[in-house]
């Protein structure tokens, strides 16, 4: 219930014009019938007829109620002219409106035609309603759409639902916290700048096709979750990111989960940031990046498949790598301390080595950077091939008491009498 401040009447003309001004497109009987008792109770309209009467709403129990009909008295409602030449629909809704002339004949429309205008009234047999305010909160499907190409700016019903949606995230954050909702739909692509300031929002796209979050440094944006999206730009952190492609991602801390990877992204604040279950989206030589960020952030990845890279890891932070298949990069001229923990099915190299038979990474301390990898089976495997002197380029060297591969960290000390019994051991280097 409103009074609505974009309806006037011609008081000067019978049938009078109730006229609800341009954009308008809608207005509920409810509505309509509160403004005109407001506006005929005003001193400018004290010698006028009464304009309008009203039937229904009478409480049933249980939420339902009588229907309303809003009877018009000598009078008829005009939406105000569109320029066309294309013609716009205009609804009046929510319960039964009639006219009577003032003879008290019924008129055959409660509405006077404009130019480019088509009117429809939605009108009830129904003996009883539920209420409007319920059927309004049901109609947005728990949540506010916004379609910035498509959409209507503007906070008042129907503007926000599936088939109004609003163009705006400032008008879609009032909507939201004036209805109680907390997840926001996005149809295709929208830009989050200085006028989005969202906490605690749940963000939904179409899929990461259609619809694609670019997120600028003025946006705020905390402890929100993002789903089925294309995204790219500045967190503010604490968000979780749910099956979308992730591309360019700066000061991230918070989750990524079920997402394929793109481009970099620069972890920040402070947080540990926990990747699951996610993957390269790069196809060939070209990896997926991850800034640690200097200093300040460790790094949880699980479940990981594909290439990965470090890059830029100066804090003694701790980061754990689970891979189900793949290889992580280690640029040993920027990652320099701290320790990384590696388990899986895959390789670990650093990419900044120009001779290839360097780029391998085994365990071990690299300054102030340990490096724990020893349950990589692509490792494993090397080492298997290299022990049996396969690898023209680090050969094994066999002593009565010891072997070693040349430029690794296989080296195994043999004990025994060596004719008997031989005992061979690895070192812990």
């Amino acid at each position: 219930m409103a009074i609505r401040g974009d309806v006037t009447i011609d008081w000067s003309v019978s049938p009078r014009v109730i006229t609800v001004a341009s954009p308008s497109v809608e207005i509920t009987c409810q509505d309509l019938f509160d403004t005109l008792r407001f506006l005929e109770s005003q001193s400018d309209a004290m010698d006028d007829p009464a304009i309008v009467d009203a039937a229904g709403k009478e409480s049933l129990g249980g939420g339902v109620s009588v229907g309303l009909t809003v009877t018009l008295l000598d009078a008829l409602v005009a939406f105000e002219s569109r320029i066309g030449p294309t013609y716009e629909q205009c609804r009046v809704n929510g319960g039964n409106l009639v006219a009577i002339d003032s003879n008290g004949f019924y008129f055959s429309t409660p509405i006077s035609p404009t130019a480019f205008t088509q009117v429809i009234t939605t009108a009830s047999s129904s003996a009883t309603t539920q209420s409007q305010a319920q059927l309004e909160y049901s109609t947005y499907q728990n949540g506010v759409w916004v379609d910035v190409v498509n959409g209507t700016a503007g906070v008042e019903f129907p503007i926000g639902t599936p088939g109004s949606p609003v163009s705006n995230m400032s008008d879609a954050y009032t909507i939201a916290t004036t209805k109680g909702f907390t997840k926001i739909y996005i149809l295709g692509d929208i830009v989050l700048d200085s006028e989005t300031s969202l906490s605690g929002f749940t963000l939904i796209g179409q899929n990461a096709s259609r619809t694609h979050i670019t997120i600028n440094p003025n946006a705020y944006i905390n402890n929100c979750e993002i789903y089925e999206a294309h995204v790219e730009g500045t967190l503010d952190g604490s968000c979780i990111i749910r099956k979308s492609v992730i591309h360019d991602l700066a000061l991230f801390n918070g989750f990524l989960f079920q997402c394929s990877l793109y481009g970099t992204i620069t972890l920040g604040g402070g947080i540990q940031a926990n990747i699951l279950d996610c993957y390269s989206g790069i196809p060939g030589n070209t990896t997926p990046c991850i800034n640690m960020g200097g200093s300040g952030q460790s790094l949880a990845v699980r479940g990981y498949s594909g290439g990965l890279e470090l890059i830029n890891k100066t804090g003694p932070e701790p980061v754990s790598i689970d891979f189900n298949a793949g290889q992580l990069k280690i640029d040993l001229s920027t990652v320099t301390n701290g320790t990384i923990v590696i388990r899986g099915v895959g390789n670990v190299v650093d990419p900044s080595q120009t001779d290839d038979a360097q780029k391998i990474i085994t365990h071990g301390q690299y300054g102030n950077l340990y490096i724990d990898n020893y349950t990589v089976t692509g490792h494993m495997v090397t080492e298997l091939w290299q022990l049996q002197g396969l690898d023209p380029d680090h050969p094994l060297t066999v002593t009565p008491s010891s072997r070693f591969i040349t430029g690794s960290d296989i080296s195994q000390t043999i004990t025994g009498d060596g004719t008997t019994t031989s005992t061979v051991t690895r070192d812990i280097l």
